[in-house]
Protein backbone atom coordinates (compact mmCIF):
# COMPACT_ATOMS: atom_id res chain seq x y z
CA UNK A 1 0.00 0.00 0.00
CA UNK A 2 2.83 2.43 0.87
CA UNK A 3 4.61 1.77 -2.42
CA UNK A 4 1.54 2.86 -4.44
CA UNK A 5 1.30 6.16 -2.53
CA UNK A 6 4.95 7.14 -3.08
CA UNK A 7 4.71 7.36 -6.92
CA UNK A 8 1.53 9.45 -6.58
CA UNK A 9 3.26 11.91 -4.23
CA UNK A 10 6.30 12.09 -6.53
CA UNK A 11 4.01 12.72 -9.51
CA UNK A 12 2.15 15.44 -7.61
CA UNK A 13 5.46 17.09 -6.68
CA UNK A 14 6.57 17.10 -10.35
CA UNK A 15 3.20 18.52 -11.40
CA UNK A 16 3.44 21.18 -8.70
CA UNK A 17 6.95 22.20 -9.87
CA UNK A 18 5.67 22.37 -13.44
CA UNK A 19 2.74 24.55 -12.38
CA UNK A 20 5.05 26.92 -10.47
CA UNK A 21 7.38 27.20 -13.47
CA UNK A 22 4.47 27.79 -15.83
CA UNK A 23 3.04 30.57 -13.66
CA UNK A 24 6.49 32.16 -13.25
CA UNK A 25 6.97 32.09 -17.02
CA UNK A 26 3.60 33.68 -17.65
CA UNK A 27 4.28 36.42 -15.11
CA UNK A 28 7.66 37.24 -16.61
CA UNK A 29 6.16 37.28 -20.11
CA UNK A 30 3.35 39.60 -19.02
CA UNK A 31 5.92 41.87 -17.36
CA UNK A 32 7.78 42.06 -20.68
CA UNK A 33 4.60 43.01 -22.53
CA UNK A 34 3.64 45.63 -19.95
CA UNK A 35 4.28 49.18 -21.07
CA UNK A 36 3.83 52.53 -19.48
CA UNK A 37 1.05 54.57 -21.06
CA UNK A 38 -0.20 58.08 -20.42
CA UNK A 39 -3.86 58.97 -19.92
CA UNK A 40 -5.06 60.81 -23.03
CA UNK A 41 -8.19 62.66 -24.08
CA UNK A 42 -8.70 62.50 -27.81
CA UNK A 43 -10.15 65.66 -29.33
CA UNK A 44 -12.23 64.33 -32.25
CA UNK A 45 -12.23 65.83 -35.72
CA UNK A 46 -15.02 68.38 -36.12
CA UNK A 47 -17.78 67.34 -38.54
CA UNK A 48 -17.07 70.44 -40.64
CA UNK A 49 -13.39 69.49 -41.11
CA UNK A 50 -12.50 67.92 -44.46
CA UNK A 51 -11.71 64.20 -44.50
CA UNK A 52 -7.95 63.73 -44.14
CA UNK A 53 -6.54 60.39 -45.32
CA UNK A 54 -2.88 59.45 -45.69
CA UNK A 55 -1.38 56.44 -47.44
CA UNK A 56 2.02 55.00 -46.55
CA UNK A 57 4.43 54.44 -49.43
CA UNK A 58 6.35 51.65 -47.70
CA UNK A 59 6.32 49.38 -44.66
CA UNK A 60 6.95 51.23 -41.41
CA UNK A 61 8.41 49.30 -38.48
CA UNK A 62 8.27 50.79 -35.01
CA UNK A 63 9.70 49.32 -31.83
CA UNK A 64 7.44 49.67 -28.81
CA UNK A 65 8.86 50.35 -25.34
CA UNK A 66 8.28 46.66 -24.42
CA UNK A 67 10.51 45.65 -27.38
CA UNK A 68 7.61 44.26 -29.41
CA UNK A 69 7.35 45.44 -33.00
CA UNK A 70 4.47 47.24 -34.71
CA UNK A 71 4.39 47.01 -38.52
CA UNK A 72 2.35 49.50 -40.51
CA UNK A 73 1.86 47.94 -43.95
CA UNK A 74 2.91 49.62 -47.19
CA UNK A 75 -0.04 51.20 -49.01
CA UNK A 76 -2.09 51.19 -45.79
CA UNK A 77 -4.50 54.08 -45.48
CA UNK A 78 -5.17 56.03 -42.30
CA UNK A 79 -7.91 58.57 -41.64
CA UNK A 80 -7.44 61.46 -39.24
CA UNK A 81 -9.92 61.04 -36.40
CA UNK A 82 -8.65 63.59 -33.92
CA UNK A 83 -5.73 65.06 -32.06
CA UNK A 84 -3.75 64.74 -28.84
CA UNK A 85 -1.18 67.20 -27.50
CA UNK A 86 1.44 64.81 -28.95
CA UNK A 87 0.09 64.97 -32.53
CA UNK A 88 -2.64 64.07 -35.00
CA UNK A 89 -4.40 60.73 -34.50
CA UNK A 90 -5.15 58.41 -37.44
CA UNK A 91 -7.28 55.24 -37.53
CA UNK A 92 -6.60 52.45 -40.00
CA UNK A 93 -9.04 52.26 -42.91
CA UNK A 94 -7.97 48.70 -43.77
CA UNK A 95 -9.41 47.04 -40.70
CA UNK A 96 -8.47 46.75 -37.07
CA UNK A 97 -4.85 47.65 -36.28
CA UNK A 98 -3.55 46.31 -32.97
CA UNK A 99 -0.42 46.51 -30.83
CA UNK A 100 0.66 44.29 -27.97
CA UNK A 101 0.74 46.08 -24.61
CA UNK A 102 -0.68 44.68 -21.38
CA UNK A 103 -3.16 43.05 -23.69
CA UNK A 104 -3.54 43.18 -27.42
CA UNK A 105 -5.77 46.07 -28.30
CA UNK A 106 -6.77 48.43 -31.08
CA UNK A 107 -4.32 51.22 -31.77
CA UNK A 108 -4.41 54.43 -33.80
CA UNK A 109 -1.17 56.00 -34.96
CA UNK A 110 -0.12 59.39 -33.59
CA UNK A 111 1.92 61.53 -35.99
CA UNK A 112 3.71 64.83 -35.59
CA UNK A 113 5.95 66.64 -38.07
CA UNK A 114 5.98 63.70 -40.47
CA UNK A 115 6.95 61.16 -37.81
CA UNK A 116 5.16 58.36 -36.00
CA UNK A 117 5.58 59.39 -32.36
CA UNK A 118 3.32 56.84 -30.67
CA UNK A 119 -0.06 55.15 -30.59
CA UNK A 120 -3.41 56.12 -29.14
CA UNK A 121 -5.16 53.16 -27.48
CA UNK A 122 -8.89 53.95 -27.69
CA UNK A 123 -9.93 51.05 -25.46
CA UNK A 124 -7.75 52.40 -22.65
CA UNK A 125 -8.03 56.09 -23.56
CA UNK A 126 -4.24 56.17 -23.33
CA UNK A 127 -1.22 57.31 -25.31
CA UNK A 128 1.74 54.96 -25.82
CA UNK A 129 4.85 56.95 -26.79
CA UNK A 130 7.63 55.43 -28.87
CA UNK A 131 11.15 55.72 -27.48
CA UNK A 132 12.32 56.66 -30.98
CA UNK A 133 9.97 58.38 -33.45
CA UNK A 134 9.93 56.88 -36.95
CA UNK A 135 9.56 58.74 -40.25
CA UNK A 136 6.17 58.23 -41.90
CA UNK A 137 6.63 57.93 -45.68
CA UNK A 138 3.34 59.44 -46.84
CA UNK A 139 2.61 58.72 -50.49
CA UNK A 140 -0.80 60.29 -50.82
CA UNK A 141 -2.84 62.80 -48.88
CA UNK A 142 -6.52 63.37 -49.43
Amino acid sequence: MVSSVVPTIAGAARLSKFAVLAVAGMLSLSACMSVSTQRANLVPVAPADPVNVIQLSRLVTAQLPNDSIANLPAASQWQRVGALPQGDVYRSLGGLFTVQTRRQGEAYLVASSGKLVGFYLPGEMAYLPLNRPVTLPVEKRQ
